[in-house]
């Protein structure tokens, strides 16, 4: 100890108002962390069988310590996760479908990822610099999220809707359907699903072909696709397709986007039609609030969104396509970009 240091003045250390930003921010990783044991103890799933139970029943169930367990459960209590009546405790009621792990929407496995080695949200910083973070194990790559909860479901699902009602509109029903999937193959699911004539050749990445599969087969999809390796740039070497869609697949290739258009519109019958999906950013690359959000879309995709919005449709046209038009389809991130187009039919000009 340095005899000749200057006495610490205690109350000089009371913490500035500008603390209070950082502690709301602890909570809630605190409040993650009272989630994830709740998961990790079983407490859920004992409740939801054998609750309402009183603190003493719960301790013996699942071995949590008494002295702790008032207040982890008022925790949960506060969050929403449980309730309470003259002391005894079950789960909230409507929140039971992402609790127990007996339903396809329970949220623990998610939980678990967010805290597994991976690129993205377990190392921030390192899926910021150029290393980007450790890559996946072969495991962990060739096996989807819950398809419950993958991040793409509800989008691939509006997707459809909004593509089967526009060709009810147009009096067009496609049979063939090549498919660039960025989401495990989830919008051509979703096609198929809706419309039950359609098959579809869905192109990845190398890396994504044999999750792909295992999501078309617990779909019900096995004979009606065909999956492939590629990219918008290596579609299959033959045949046409009454319909391309580009699902959140051009971010790989950005900077060959004209090429890539020019490839996949070459696979289009004549008179057949084309929707590219894709998050753009602002102008200039601009942010606005909702940061988080941003983050997510780079950690789904490791890339940054397409840019300048205004010249895509015009990249349409230089790839020989006509009657372009674009709108919103509004989404868990942020609205996605829906970019149509069709191939002249024999005889028309571009």
């Amino acid at each position: 100890m340095d005899t000749n240091a200057s006495p610490i003045d205690l109350a000089g250390l009371d913490a500035p108002p500008a603390a209070r930003a950082i502690h709301r921010i602890v909570d809630g990783f605190k409040s993650f962390q009272a989630l994830r044991a709740g998961f990790a103890s079983g407490l859920f799933d004992w409740l939801d069988r054998h609750g309402p139970a009183e603190k003493s029943a719960i301790s013996a169930a699942t071995g949590l310590r008494g002295a702790h367990l008032g207040g982890f459960l008022q925790a949960l209590e506060d969050l929403g996760l449980l309730a309470s009546r003259h002391g005894t405790y079950t789960l909230a009621p409507d929140l039971r479908s992402v609790l127990v792990s007996s339903s396809p929407w329970c949220r623990a496995a998610e939980i678990e990822a967010l805290l597994q080695p991976a690129r993205g949200w377990p190392d921030l910083h390192a899926f910021l610099t150029e290393e980007g973070g450790p890559a996946p194990t072969p495991e962990a790559a060739a096996m989807p999220p819950a398809i419950a909860l993958h991040p793409f479901l509800s989008e691939a699902l509006r997707l459809a809707d909004t593509l089967a009602a526009r060709w009810r509109r147009n009096g067009t029903t496609p049979r063939r359907l090549l498919c660039f999937d960025a989401g495990d193959g989830l919008a051509a699911a979703a096609l198929c699903q809706t419309l039950p004539d359609l098959d579809a050749a869905v192109v990845v990445a190398p890396a994504a072909v044999a999750r792909t599969r295992a999501v078309l087969d617990a779909c019900g999809l096995a004979g009606r696709t065909a999956v492939h390796a590629g990219s918008p740039l290596e579609p299959p070497a033959s045949g046409t397709y009454d319909y391309v869609l580009l699902f959140h697949a051009l971010y790989p290739v950005r900077k060959s986007t004209a090429d890539a258009l020019a490839a996949t519109a070459a696979r289009l019958a004549p008179g057949g039609g084309l929707c590219a999906a894709h998050w753009f950013c602002l102008e200039a690359c601009e942010t606005a609030p909702g940061g988080l959000r941003d983050l997510d879309k780079a950690v789904l995709t490791d890339s940054h969104p397409l840019c300048h919005l205004e010249q895509f449709s015009q990249r349409l046209e230089n790839a020989g396509l006509v009657d372009t038009g674009y709108s919103d389809l509004p989404g868990e991130y942020g609205n996605t970009k829906l970019h149509f187009a069709r191939r002249p039919d024999s005889g028309e000009q571009a």
